[in-house]
């Protein structure tokens, strides 16, 4: 048997085996002589020391040894993941190919949404008030997965998720006015880990009985925003202005700044042009 990107150089012909002893495209080899006494003796020709398997787009069929049974998955990874991968997987109405690449992937954002929680074993959430950008954060969550929802766009809404899980763990969120709405959210998509959570920031009854919440379009408001500073289109250095800044402001601030000298050097600009809220350009 011939790895996948080896198979050119050999002749070969195609053989179907059984997904359930592939895992990221990579084939149990143990497992696959176990799967079939004619294959016991098998020999392979490896591939940095591995044997990769191609894919094809199939429905599933016991005889193409493609059916995967949702038990063994929930087993290993818990039902949130599954419910949460196939939702990712893409569009509904889409057939797609079952791969298991981004299956971990998967668990581990459902990990790091844990972690907004706990330290460890050590529960971190606290009372205090959430800062602009958390909320910021958690708004432009809810407007993303309220528009999916009624779509039907799913996968686009599991990427909104991880996408903001990642921003709340860099920012250390861990206020409970930002993540009891964050569960809320989630919990059509991952009802399992979000109604233990609910439970155990206190609340009472089941978190499916409240109201799903309303985004605010003040809470996305940039306040401020990274202009690219170039010189003759050649990016240099990045600065921050207020989103009221006028143009004025930012050309002399600009001109004024220590790091422009260099590049300016002691040079008049012919002409400064400003893209609003993304670059100032500074052509010499």
């Amino acid at each position: 048997f011939v790895s996948y990107n080896l198979k050119d150089q050999y002749e070969t012909s195609p053989l179907h085996v059984d997904v359930n002893i592939v895992h990221n495209d990579l084939l149990d080899i143990e497992a696959f002589r176990n799967w079939n006494p004619e294959y016991k003796k098998a020999e392979f020709i490896l591939e940095d020391g591995k044997y990769v398997c191609g894919w094809a787009i199939e429905k599933m069929s016991k005889s193409m040894f493609n059916v995967v049974n949702p038990d063994d998955i929930i087993e290993k990874y818990g039902a949130d993941t599954l419910r949460l991968y196939e939702m990712f997987l893409g569009p509904l109405e889409q057939s797609k190919p079952w791969d298991t690449n981004g299956i971990d992937g998967v668990h581990r954002f459902l990990r790091r949404l844990w972690n907004l929680f706990f330290d460890g074993e050590k529960w971190r959430v606290s009372d205090e008030e959430p800062s602009k950008d958390e909320l910021r954060a958690l708004h432009k969550l809810i407007k993303k997965v309220t528009t999916d929802i009624e779509q039907f766009s799913f996968n686009t809404s599991v990427s909104a998720f991880m996408i903001c899980v990642n921003e709340l763990s860099q920012l250390r969120c861990n206020k409970k006015a930002i993540l009891s709405d964050l569960l809320v959210c989630l919990a059509p998509f991952a009802p399992h880990i979000a109604e233990e959570l609910w439970h155990r920031l206190g609340n009472e009854g089941t978190i499916f009985d409240t109201a799903f919440p309303k985004f605010r379009e003040d809470y996305l408001q940039e306040e401020t925003f990274s202009y690219s500073i170039s010189f003759n289109g050649r990016t240099r250095f990045t600065l921050d202005f207020p989103a009221d800044a006028g143009r004025e402001a930012i050309e002399k601030a600009v001109l004024e700044h220590v790091k422009s000298e260099r590049w300016l050097e002691g040079k008049t600009p012919k002409k400064i042009i400003i893209v609003p809220k993304k670059i100032v350009n500074i052509v010499i």
